[in-house]
């Protein structure tokens, strides 16, 4: 029997924190993910573009695995009315590394802008749903809510953990064909339980959107709701976990109490020296 391999997904501040040669050794024998979210912040970096570019291009050749960005995969499962399969995107990786070994080089795309529209979008088409989604949550919760305040402000995981548990009591089908019925012509078969991404994307956007409501009325302010639209850049990491084992993470304030909060069967590492040899695999 064939033991399939742990995928393991790297974000941002890991990608940026973690010496190139400890990087390229851990790939070559550990299925690592580099979703295209992290290509988009190298695109967008305009300090650090091409030194990240070239990180990127010598990870992949060093064995990791490239993936969809998350907004293609929610409009994949509208347009096939299927959850999306494997993380890796094998094609297009096998294609990339063809056309770097032959010299090709990763440079400004013309779509920067694309790239930064394409993420504020999703973010407001999700954040313009929280009042739908607190409606939705009983009354008992949101009340229960504000008798914790103190303590749930002072204690992000379990503020994250409270909201997950808060969403999950919502039908989560309805808010995503509400939110993304231009996607298809039959939402009735659209997003239907936690097998599809776009399930688990609608469950983080609707935590964070609760998250910033909630603090708004506490010590937040206007500002709050603007950051959370630049934080659901940050939790596409997250939610690409259902398809993945686990999540390198250098992001204590957002991504690893979030991760940790939405998959607590699954695993979170600060560093390389965290992840155990049961994620090695030498084919990769």
């Amino acid at each position: 029997m064939t033991i399939m391999p742990k995928k393991l997904i790297i974000d941002k501040d890991t990608f940026v924190g973690i010496n190139l040669d400890e990087l390229c050794n851990f790939a070559r024998n550990h299925f690592l993910i580099l979703p295209l979210v992290l290509h988009d912040e190298c695109a967008t970096n305009v300090e650090k573009r091409e030194e990240l570019f070239e990180k990127f291009r010598t990870l992949i050749l060093s064995g990791s695995h490239m993936c969809m960005a998350g907004r293609h995969i929610v409009q994949k499962e509208g347009q096939t009315l299927q959850p999306h399969g494997s993380l890796a995107d094998t094609d297009e990786t096998n294609r990339m590394r063809r056309k770097f070994k032959k010299g090709y080089v990763l440079s400004k795309p013309d779509s920067v802008d694309d790239i930064h529209e394409g993420h504020v979008d999703a973010a407001y088409l999700a954040l313009e749903k929280n009042e739908e989604v607190a409606n939705a949550i009983a009354p008992k919760k949101l009340k229960e809510a504000e008798e914790k305040r103190g303590f749930l402000e002072a204690n992000k995981l379990e503020r994250f953990k409270f909201w997950v548990g808060a969403v999950e009591l919502v039908d989560i089908h309805r808010i995503a064909i509400s939110t993304f019925s231009y996607l298809t012509d039959s939402p009735e078969k659209f997003c239907l339980s936690r097998s599809w991404v776009t399930w688990h994307f609608v469950r983080l956007a609707s935590v964070l959107a609760l998250d910033y409501a909630f603090l708004r009325k506490g010590k937040g302010g206007t500002k709050e709701f603007t950051k959370a639209k630049h934080d659901l850049h940050d939790i596409e990491y997250v939610y690409l976990m259902s398809r993945a084992d686990g999540l390198l993470t250098r992001d204590k304030k957002l991504v690893k109490p979030l991760a940790q909060a939405a998959f607590p069967e699954k695993d979170v590492f600060f560093s390389l020296d965290e992840v155990p040899d049961e994620y090695i695999c030498l084919w990769s």
